[in-house]
């Protein structure tokens, strides 16, 4: 089911009829976790560091939401460029009578565990340790836990959404902001096209680039499946020839305006040699949304210029429909891959605009999650 809906005048007016303000408390959370993986040993364990923040007034069990950060390594803020995303999303729904989770990514600030050949895959694994922790709060109510993810995050989301499927206590919701409905592959090409305009190169250069980077995903996949060989030596040698045969006629400048150089090569053996990468390519948030046991709210900003809203919201939407899975699709003007109200949407601005996210996604946020209620 595809539900489309003038957003503001809808959220205003439920607003309006009654979500209530009210204070709250925040508690520091450690979830130990033993032999989280199969066929792990106890010397496998780790621990998950984070935040829970609680309404001050109690009244019965607690809807919960947990926040899961975007690529990188992020603490429990999403901290980045001055701005903590989390924080204020956190802070916003806890007053609105929602206990909210956010734990720092493992490996960063409270949080342990392997982080140099982590793929999406675990970290979706992180996730699911939190959704437990919470079912055996008694405070929380277990058929109540809802899933927000930014960006990579997003996608993770749907990944431990769609593996509780037919469990005793599925996912209630998950809301995206930034989230993609196209492979990694797709996703980088997109924001490569996107970035690279925005910062004026000429489109010539563009196009140059993204034939290039097609053929250095391509080159990986032949490489991976004839020997399994994913040596930064070995990648950087496959590359050489790709990018010097992309780069033949620029001049030093061009070559180096668009990454094609040899210095560039050997940078890029070394991030698609990375084990995140390798999955991130083949990896399609659709085959997961399409599981969905629950709604799924997908925000996305017109000048996002890292997650395209217009192709990637139109894929969720189509594949929401297919499916059965009921949708709520909002693409928010002037807004950006963090949430912030901006001028052109490039990474550049991000340090310099105002409270991320914006009041609007907030806003969509709360009424969606109201509805579910």
């Amino acid at each position: 089911m595809e539900i489309k809906f003038v957003f503001l005048a809808f959220a205003m007016t439920l607003l309006a009829g009654g979500l209530q303000a009210q204070s709250f408390s925040e508690q520091e959370v450690v979830i130990h976790i033993v032999g989280h993986e199969e066929g792990a040993t106890p010397t496998d364990s780790m621990q998950l560091a984070g935040t829970l923040s609680v309404p001050s007034e109690v009244q019965g069990r607690l809807p919960a939401v947990i926040l899961i950060t975007g690529s990188g390594a992020q603490n429990r803020d999403e901290e980045l460029m001055g701005h903590k995303p989390f924080k204020v999303i956190a802070e916003y729904l806890s007053a609105k009578g929602y206990a909210v989770l956010r734990c720092d990514d493992r490996g960063v600030g409270g949080s342990t565990g392997e982080v140099a050949h982590a793929t999406t895959l675990d970290f979706a694994q992180d996730v699911r340790h939190q959704v437990h922790y919470l079912q055996q709060q008694k405070m929380i109510d277990p058929d109540r836990i809802f899933l927000f993810g930014h960006s990579e995050g997003a996608t993770v989301a749907a990944i431990v959404a769609a593996g509780s499927r037919g469990t005793a206590h599925p996912v209630a919701g998950v809301a995206m902001l930034g989230g993609a409905g196209l492979d990694g592959r797709e996703i980088l090409l997109q924001q490569n096209e996107d970035i690279f305009r925005l910062q004026g190169v000429a489109d010539s250069l563009v196009q140059r680039r993204l034939a290039c980077m097609r053929d250095l995903f391509d080159a990986c996949d032949t490489i991976f499946l004839a020997a399994g060989v994913d040596t930064v030596k070995t990648l950087n040698l496959a590359f050489r020839p790709i990018i010097k045969q992309h780069a033949a006629g620029l001049s030093k400048e061009q070559k180096q305006q668009v990454g094609l150089t040899s210095v560039d090569c050997y940078g890029w053996a070394v991030t698609m040699a990375m084990p995140w990468m390798a999955t991130f390519l083949h990896l399609n948030p659709a085959d997961y949304i399409a599981q969905l046991p629950c709604p799924l709210l997908a925000i996305g900003g017109d000048k996002d210029c890292q997650v395209a809203s217009g192709l990637n919201l139109s894929t969720i939407r189509q594949v929401c429909q297919t499916h059965g899975v009921p949708c709520m699709a909002v693409e928010l003007k002037n807004i950006n891959h963090l949430g912030q109200l901006c001028q052109t949407g490039g990474v550049d601005e991000y340090q310099h605009l105002g409270q991320a996210p914006d009041d609007q996604v907030l806003l969509s946020l709360a009424t969606w999650l109201e509805m579910q209620r």
